[in-house]
């Protein structure tokens, strides 16, 4: 590799985990891959292949500029377009693909996307608890009889758990499966009833069998990220011990600078770490502009020939600097795993969000696109 730093991808992580979730599901059921937001930092063209070629049934994308992305590099594929669209009227004729699946929360959303020629598929957001897209109570029984009135298209009903991951106990979650099947029977006595049902996510999908419907909707698990440990140790409850998920992503760079320094030495923005002897330090070209979170700052480490090296100092824009003293002949040009594995070491996506007081993520969202990606197997 001639990059200063670089994101490998295993096509063989991605197919695992797929068919891992392919264990849980019904034949009939669809698998939509998330890739939104550049593909939760791994790339958005290189995971829509990987996931395709995974046995992935559509890809799932967060906006409509997502969707036409990948439509440049995927003219057949089935497109779910899952977050609001600003300015709609304006852009309506960009959505003007049959095989767009477009989620909307509103009446006059309807309205825009049927008058499109072709028109894409419409899927309308129930808010069941997640007080964010969607509609509820009685404004989703006056949304869905005007729809009707309006003799407007339905293809899909969708909603969106809000609290799966973070508990072991699901009485909310099991709430809202109450109120999507009554939203669901509203949509079928007006005679909608020949809808894409759909409302998992990763935890979700593995922990409510019942909810699976006719689609499922994977994101973080897609990558080989547990949501939560609570999903870990829920899903583990329930039996499913031999449920596995395996990380897509190797984050790695390279040294370009070795340098030995005294005891009472200050390294990095604002002197913030100090040797207490003689130590070797190692420069890697990855910093804060990069994704690579400050908060790492005297506190991360990452892996140098199968050992771990620790941040010292402040991350800079561009720039870390690592303890190498006792690392046995470390070389200009040696490859440092940021994210991924070196011989027996691991430094994972969890690592670095319980180290900057996250979520995995974000670790790997905030990973920036610049970075390039490449498939390794």
């Amino acid at each position: 590799m001639n990059d200063r730093t670089w994101i490998e991808l295993s096509q063989k992580a991605v197919t695992q985990n797929l068919n891992s979730f392919r264990s849980l599901l019904r034949p009939e059921t669809l698998l939509s891959a998330v890739i939104k937001s550049n593909a939760y930092g791994h790339g958005l063209l290189e995971m829509a292949k990987l996931a395709l070629n995974g046995g992935a049934d559509l890809l799932a994308v967060n906006s409509l500029e997502e969707a036409r992305e990948l439509r440049n590099s995927f003219p057949s594929v089935r497109i779910l377009i899952m977050g609001a669209t600003p300015d709609l009227e304006t852009r309506r004729e960009e959505f003007s693909d049959p095989d767009f699946w477009t989620v909307v929360s509103r009446i006059d959303e309807g309205k825009l996307l049927a008058s499109c020629s072709p028109r894409p598929k419409i899927h309308l957001k129930v808010d069941t608890g997640m007080g964010r897209l969607g509609t509820s109570g009685n404004r989703l029984e006056s949304t869905l009889s005007s729809w009707k009135k309006e003799n407007l298209p339905l293809e899909g009903v969708a909603t969106h758990f809000a609290s799966t991951e973070d508990v072991i106990e699901q009485r909310y979650s099991k709430e809202q499966i109450r109120k999507f099947s009554e939203a669901i029977s509203e949509a079928k006595s007006l005679g909608y009833d020949d809808l894409v049902r759909h409302a998992c996510a990763s935890a979700s999908t593995m922990l409510f069998p019942d909810a699976h419907y006719d689609l499922v909707r994977i994101g973080i698990s897609l990558y080989g990220l547990w949501p939560s440990l609570q999903t870990r140790l829920s899903l583990h409850l329930t039996g499913r011990t031999k449920f596995q998920l395996r990380p897509v992503m190797q984050w790695k760079t390279k040294i370009v600078h070795i340098q030995d320094l005294d005891a009472n030495t200050y390294v990095g923005y604002g002197s913030t770490y100090q040797t207490s002897a003689p130590t070797r330090i190692a420069v890697v070209p990855v910093g804060y502009y990069e994704g690579l979170d400050r908060k790492l700052s005297n506190n991360g480490v990452m892996l140098v020939k199968g050992k771990r090296a620790k941040i010292l100092g402040r991350i800079c824009m561009n720039m870390a600097m690592l303890d190498v003293t006792h690392i046995s002949d470390p070389k200009i040009g040696d490859v440092v795993t940021i994210l991924g594995s070196d011989g027996d070491e691991e430094v994972s996506a969890d690592d670095h969000a319980n180290w900057t007081n996250t979520i995995n993520y974000e670790t790997t969202t905030r990973i920036s696109e610049s970075v390039p990606k490449y498939i390794v197997d």
